[in-house]
């Protein structure tokens, strides 16, 4: 069981073992709260066997894992081994980012639930506004993103260039099928949980000014 969990590491629970999980891949730049640069994965042992036990040849050199365990193993027995330069900037800051995020407040638990209420307010905003959501299903919704269709006559050079101005950035859609119909919103980190910032009030604020 794979995930794609860049919306939600560190913003939502995920129980790797509990639900028997064997990849959770992410990046640092969003839940984690680093700066862009970094792949995170974490793999079980079922994953593991089943990469050391396959047929044909990983394809790619450096995003192999039979590379980069034996570095990985040499540095938990403090006997460092090189394969290639690792962004050793990023790490300490990743490394910040951990350490706040498992070591002061608010805990996780606490976390989450913030990011599932700061979820709520701005889903709230759009309903009000007559916006509607990509997802089919709010309750299983990314807490740390929104994503929402476009209403009658607008498009995205009707939508971003204003919101810049109030310094709020959103991104166009991904999707191939409807990339240019919706719009997404990231709220997560800093912006979810700290509540001295405004992050949150000027963002509806801004969807206002322009949808309402």
């Amino acid at each position: 069981i794979i995930v794609d969990g860049v919306c939600s590491v560190g913003s939502e629970e995920i129980r790797f073992d509990d639900w028997g999980l064997d990849v959770v891949l992410t990046a640092t730049q969003k839940g984690l709260g680093t700066l862009p640069g970094l792949s995170v994965l974490c793999a079980s042992q079922r994953a593991l066997q089943v990469m050391e036990n396959r047929k044909t040849p990983i394809s790619s050199y450096y995003a192999s894992w039979k590379r980069w365990l034996p570095i990985m193993h040499a540095y938990e027995a403090g006997n460092p081994m090189y394969f290639a330069t690792p962004p050793v900037n990023l790490i300490y800051a990743f490394n910040a980012s951990l350490k706040a995020l498992t070591k002061s407040a608010p805990s996780l638990e606490e976390r989450f639930q913030l990011h599932k209420q700061t979820a709520g307010r701005v889903r709230s905003a759009l309903a009000e506004l007559g916006l509607r959501l990509v997802a089919l299903d709010d309750s299983v919704a990314a807490n740390g993103m929104t994503a929402a269709y476009y209403p009658d006559g607008f498009a995205a050079p009707d939508v971003l260039p204003k919101l810049l101005k109030d310094d709020i950035i959103i991104t166009g859609g991904l999707h191939k099928a409807i990339k240019d119909k919706y719009f997404r919103m990231g709220h997560m980190g800093v912006s979810a949980v700290n509540t001295d910032r405004d992050d949150i009030d000027r963002l509806i604020s801004s969807l206002r000014s322009v949808f309402g």
